[in-house]
């Protein structure tokens, strides 16, 4: 059918407004679908709910008062314990003091081990007298690190028939997570391995004269972890959501990241109610700081907030009672809280002085140096906590210094703590630096002006450092280095370092009576760190050593500092005493602390005037 141009138009505008209308049509229906919910009863109730949730989470992190919530205020801390880890191992080159425990549950742990590992004759091993089975029991700190060494306990089966452990050999061993259930043992994952020299506890022990202290003893540093522990926060009840732990984690990573080709943040917001945290390489020897200052860390806060905070702190921080909260809260800002801290410098209380240049340190700033290195010279109280943070900053020429200085004075915990901070800071500093001797110990020989000492270790890391050049031993004298090696110095002319082989041939060395020189003949005919601790604390015993020997004599936490205005009496009554101190909870030495829980409390302790000084 044909149609004229006329009805073509009429058509086709028919069809234009047909369309139109049905578009207009269409946008009612949408518009009507949107709005009716909303000025529904039901809709209005949705909406409302949604802009309260958003609103309720984050104002939560806001006080009554409108200050901001800290992260401790939301949040605890967890995977914050020790753990205990177990193994039973082998020790061998015992010099016939050991026996064949047939009976024990020891024994058969280790014989089903061994046969496991496809190793040959195990009874004839087990019965030699050269080898013993023993149990071993360590506990692994909060936050320790893949690759991070400990010590273990190590204890002989409770009816033994072996006498001794002196001289005897750890051989390497695994050690599990381990719970007895159902009446029987069960292993958990293998955390650590272990092996090593044994110091028995009493190295002056006989068979006759203290025989349970030649039974059990420690490896220094004997076992190396397979796997890094990290912390965790856990929120606290009505704190719990996806919200809150994103907005958390991303105010740590913030603060706490590492920056390599790619920046890592610390923390990691698993789920609504649970945050995990790595451990920041500058807090990794100071664990419990660490802890502290994430937990000072604000939730939320726009910068307008954070700047009239910094104000209220950098006022705080000059009051004694408030510096360490306001120090705290100072270093957990980061660099933003630099300023406020360096106007506590010039407090004329050495308590605020001492917050403030420590949270600097750990900011990296090396302006307070000189006052941490005053305070660990004259205030024992702070001493330790000033030198760890003299420690942490290692590129600083000023921290370099001044516990260089530190190495010269009378105190010996001072010197040993400086030697220690300086270690940490850099292993290589060539002031400290010394040698691995044999393959046993670290070896450190120290010019110093002070009196000459002898310094040993007997936790953590097999050490000796001798202060001082001029340091021998006093002739006649007999001395014991372990089960087979004897020192001989009856004659004036030499020493005598002589080792009896149980299976060939004896052998000797003749040298000076200066004890570097004893010392490494020692070394020479196999001695190990135990044996030479031993022929140490004997030569002190007998007072053939011409200096003092010190054991461990670091800097001790848990000193009370008198503030002015105070007295002794009113810090010895029990009724007035606060909770645990927080300096206990961060003592470096301390990593077996609880749960510090949300808040720090003021500094605390007991009184200690050290005989070391």
């Amino acid at each position: 059918m044909q149609y004229d141009s006329g009805t073509k138009k009429f058509f086709s505008k028919q069809i234009n407004l047909f369309y139109s209308l049905k578009m207009v049509w269409i946008g009612c229906i949408v518009l009507i679908g949107i709005i009716f919910p909303i000025i529904s009863p039901s809709g209005c109730s949705q909406l409302k709910s949604n802009k309260n949730n958003l609103t309720s989470e984050k104002f939560s992190f806001e006080s009554a008062d409108g200050t901001s919530k800290l992260i401790g205020d939301c949040a605890n801390i967890g995977n914050y314990h020790p753990i205990q880890v177990q193994g039973y191992g082998l020790v061998n080159r015992l010099p016939g003091t050991g026996s064949d425990d047939v009976n024990s549950l020891e024994r058969r742990m280790v014989y089903d081990e061994m046969t496991r590992m496809g190793i040959h004759d195990v009874r004839a091993i087990l019965a030699a007298p050269t080898t013993a089975v023993v149990n071993i029991l360590a506990y692994m700190r909060p936050g320790i690190q893949e690759g991070d060494f400990f010590d273990v306990e190590i204890r002989l089966p409770p009816e033994t028939g072996t006498k001794s452990l002196r001289g005897g050999w750890l051989m390497t061993t695994r050690l599990d997570e381990m719970a007895f259930i159902g009446g029987g043992i069960k292993e958990g994952k293998t955390l650590a391995l272990v092996e090593g020299p044994i110091m028995v506890d009493d190295p002056l022990a006989t068979e006759s004269s203290n025989p349970s202290g030649l039974k059990q003893g420690i490896i220094l540093s004997g076992a190396r972890v397979k796997e890094s522990r990290f912390l965790t926060l856990n929120m606290k009840s009505g704190a719990e959501s996806a919200f809150a732990t994103d907005r958390i984690a991303k105010e740590i990573n913030n603060r706490f990241f590492i920056a390599a080709s790619q920046k890592k943040g610390m923390a990691t917001a698993k789920t609504d109610s649970l945050i995990v945290l790595d451990i920041h390489p500058d807090y990794a020897k100071d664990v419990a700081r660490y802890v502290r200052v994430i937990q000072a860390i604000a939730c939320y806060e726009n910068q307008a907030k954070q700047l009239h905070r910094i104000e209220r702190l950098k006022t705080e921080l000059l009051i004694p009672e408030k510096s360490q909260q306001s120090a705290f809260q100072l270093e957990a800002i980061g660099k933003r809280g630099i300023e406020a801290l360096r106007n506590g410098l010039n407090s004329p209380h050495v308590e605020v002085r001492f917050h403030a240049a420590t949270s600097l340190a750990y900011l990296g700033d090396g302006t307070p140096a000189k006052i941490l290195a005053d305070i660990a010279r004259n205030e024992p109280a702070f001493r330790v906590y000033a030198l760890n943070a003299l420690s942490v900053l290692r590129t600083d020429i000023e921290a370099e210094m001044a516990l260089q200085e530190l190495l010269h004075v009378p105190s010996a915990e001072t010197r040993y703590g400086a030697f220690r901070a300086l270690h940490n800071r850099n292993p290589y500093d060539r002031t400290i630096r010394g040698e691995n001797l044999g393959n046993q110990f670290s070896y450190h020989g120290i010019t110093t002006n002070a009196p000459a000492m002898v310094h040993l270790s007997k936790s953590k890391r097999p050490e000796i450092v001798l202060f001082g050049s001029d340091i021998h031993l006093r002739q006649p004298f007999g001395l014991e280095a372990g089960a087979v090696i004897f020192v001989n110095g009856q004659s004036s002319e030499s020493v005598i370092v002589k080792k009896f082989a149980l299976n060939g041939v004896d052998e000797q060395r003749a040298v000076s009576n200066k004890l570097d020189d004893v010392i490494r003949a020692v070394v020479e005919l196999g001695g190990t760190y135990p044996d030479v601790f031993q022929m140490l604390v004997q030569a002190d015993q007998m007072k053939v050593l011409s200096c003092r020997l010190e054991i461990d004599c670091l800097p001790e936490p848990n000193r009370v500092y008198h503030r002015p205005g105070t007295s002794e009496d009113d810090n010895a009554d029990p009724s007035k005493k606060k909770s645990k101190g927080v300096w206990e909870r961060m003592n470096p030495k301390n990593w077996f602390n609880t749960n510090p829980g949300g808040n720090s409390s003021d500094f605390e302790g007991t009184t200690n005037t050290s005989e070391r000084e």
